[in-house]
């Protein structure tokens, strides 16, 4: 069996405690979205590693800092979701799992494996060797809509407040060229390293885009824009895109009775974010309103920018 594919592994457990284990794995929400942090020696992973697994060493003993640096945010899935901690050591997995819990994240199932226990287990429950599986996911807006952009040969992605880069390294990997920028150069540090990780490049530049004459001239065949509201900087996107080229915004909606962050002026008002793509310039693909993953309400849109009419001679 591929070390990343767990379609066919519905391994039954058998009452004793490695096998027990395993059922609880199975029967927790973090399987059914492939959310398994095995945090032990990269060594002991290749040796073997529950399928569909990911592995991000700790070291032993933690502090605060070193579980920063060994699971940044970025590595890992959306907080809300749930979460498995594979270790070797319950000891070690606790004080991880309390550790990302502190950092916002729900609490994650701890199951620590000594290293008899992977002998225990079915054999169609455990690979070996390295595995290109991960744990972060771009935008569900990007990952639905990604046909709706124009080829990559049709020219380079600019990635507006780009964060710690998800979108642009998932594009990357897909052969866009993608530049991210953000005025955070820690988060762009970490989308240095996230690239880094998958084999790819992308270009990150650290800017203020609240001032738009810093923000790059292009033209750009795609303008992505996420959890971000600057809205000169929407105003100004037909300038940013050439004919043919496509923006695709997701990014916060105000709804009576929600009181989380951002502010109410770094949050769209309902039916507002088609304003910015006037029909005489775009076409607009796709338009909604909804909840994002994690319950903020939020708004999205896709839009092509007219291609120039030929004119009868």
């Amino acid at each position: 069996m591929p070390a990343d594919d767990r379609s066919d592994f519905h391994p039954e457990p058998h009452g004793d405690r490695p096998s027990a284990l395993l059922g609880e794995i199975l029967a927790h929400a973090a399987w059914r979205l492939g959310n398994l942090l095995d945090i032990r020696p990269k060594r002991e992973f290749v040796a073997g590693h529950l399928v569909g697994s990911v592995s991000l060493p700790v070291a032993a003993a933690p502090d605060a800092a070193t579980v920063d640096a060994c699971l940044p945010s970025i590595f890992l899935p959306p907080r809300h979701e749930p979460l498995v901690l594979i270790a070797g050591s319950r000891t070690l997995g606790e004080a991880v799992g309390e550790h990302l819990v502190r950092r916002g994240r729900q609490q994650p199932l701890v199951a620590a494996f000594a290293p008899a226990d992977w002998r225990e287990l079915p054999s169609d429950a455990v690979a070996t060797g390295e595995s290109r599986r991960h744990l972060w996911r771009p935008s569900p807006f990007l990952e639905q809509h990604l046909e709706l952009l124009p080829p990559p040969a049709a020219g380079p992605v600019l990635d507006l407040a780009c964060g710690s880069g998800r979108a642009a390294v998932w594009l990357a990997e897909r052969g866009f060229h993608v530049t991210g920028v953000d005025r955070q150069a820690e988060a762009l540090g970490y989308g240095e390293r996230l690239a880094a990780s998958r084999g790819v490049h992308c270009e990150f530049i650290n800017r203020d885009l609240r001032d738009l004459d810093r923000v790059p001239r292009g033209p750009w065949a795609v303008v992505l824009v996420f959890r971000y509201l600057h809205r000169p900087l929407l105003a100004r996107l037909t300038a940013l895109l050439k004919p043919g080229g496509v923006a695709l915004i997701r990014t916060f909606r105000h709804q009576p009775g929600f009181g989380g962050p951002p502010s109410r002026r770094h949050r769209l008002e309902a039916g507002e974010l088609p304003q910015y793509f006037p029909p005489d310039l775009f076409e607009v693909l796709i338009h909604e309103e909804n909840l994002d993953p994690d319950g903020r309400p939020a708004a999205g849109i896709v839009a092509r920018r007219h291609r120039p009419t030929k004119r009868a001679i």
